[in-house]
């Protein structure tokens, strides 16, 4: 088989495993609530403004291939005045109702514009907050390049660059994830193939 084909099949296959992934109704904080068949909608049901989290089915797998990423996307449909959070974390070291994004082997975004990088926080930077009607996304590469996304558009930070402590894709120990908090909050994934972001421009 020819290099360039092995890499079209490569790239097939992780469309179809980002394609069937969905958030994961055992793993989910019991006052949020996945609401639409194909289990991409969540919608927060508690009233006390604490922390829920639900993560998704299937882990981050990567080949060796440097060219390889995984990524998906939330959809703000609904959002309260406190700060929500998505990216990847660590499915079994985390509690459904605690931060997931301030510990280690975390990777995340708040709707506030704060970076987690391994657990630390970076920012504040307005320009990368997100609200009602956005479109944003997480993913990270083989390479260790964590990349995050708003409306279609990469977001470029002195953050946001390899990190030697990053987990590594091919052990399976990271799942999408979100944490949503105040009443109503509501966010729709989709985990591909088809983004709003161009993952052939990376």
């Amino acid at each position: 088989m020819e290099m360039g084909e092995a890499k079209l099949l490569s790239k097939i296959d992780e469309l179809e495993k980002m394609r069937q992934n969905s958030w994961d109704a055992i793993a989910c904080h019991n006052e949020l609530k996945i609401t639409d068949a194909n289990s991409s909608v969540v919608q927060c049901k508690g009233t006390n403004c604490e922390l829920r989290s639900v993560f998704a089915e299937h882990s981050i797998l990567l080949n060796n291939d440097s060219s390889d990423i995984f990524y998906f996307e939330i959809s703000i449909k609904n959002l309260g005045g406190f700060p929500i959070v998505f990216g990847f974390a660590v499915k079994q070291q985390t509690k459904l109702d605690k931060r997931i994004y301030s510990r280690n082997g975390t990777y995340a975004r708040s709707s506030n514009g704060t970076f987690w990088i391994n657990g630390s926080p970076k920012g504040p930077n307005a320009d990368y907050s997100y609200g009602v009607g956005d479109v944003v996304g997480c993913g990270f590469s083989s390479t260790r390049q964590i990349i995050f996304t708003k409306n279609g558009r990469r977001l470029y930070s002195s953050d946001l660059v390899e990190d030697s402590h990053f987990a590594s894709a091919a052990d399976g120990s990271l799942f999408p994830c979100v944490s949503l908090r105040d009443f109503d909050d509501k966010i729709e994934a989709k985990f591909g193939p088809d983004f709003k972001f161009d993952l052939d421009t990376l």
